[in-house]
Order: C-alpha cells, then sequence, then structure tokens
C-alpha cells in the first residue's frame, strides 16, 4: 500500500494530464524536439491555470 500523500499526488498529477489531452497539440505531440514539446506543455499548463 502507498501512503497517502502518493496517492493525493498521483491523483492531481492524472487529473492535469487529463485536462492537457484537450490539447491536440500536446496528445499527439507534434514537436519534434523535447524543448519544443516542454514549451507547448508548459503553454498549456499555464493557460489551464489561468482557467
Amino acid at each position: 500500500a502507498c501512503p497517502d500523500w502518493v496517492y493525493n499526488n498521483r491523483n492531481i498529477v492524472e487529473r492535469l494530464w487529463a485536462r492537457l489531452k484537450e490539447w491536440r497539440a500536446v496528445a499527439t505531440r507534434y514537436e519534434k524536439t523535447a524543448v519544443s514539446f516542454a514549451g507547448v506543455l508548459c503553454l498549456a499548463a499555464t493557460l489551464d491555470w489561468l482557467k
């Protein structure tokens, strides 16, 4: 069994990833490089946070 804090953090990450998959570029990973993918991921997370 996992400690409660591990399960809670895993749940937060899974919910964030589900919201980020609404962005087609993040879900299909059109970017060729890791740097550009990280940029799109940060942009999507920031816009999700602002929403």
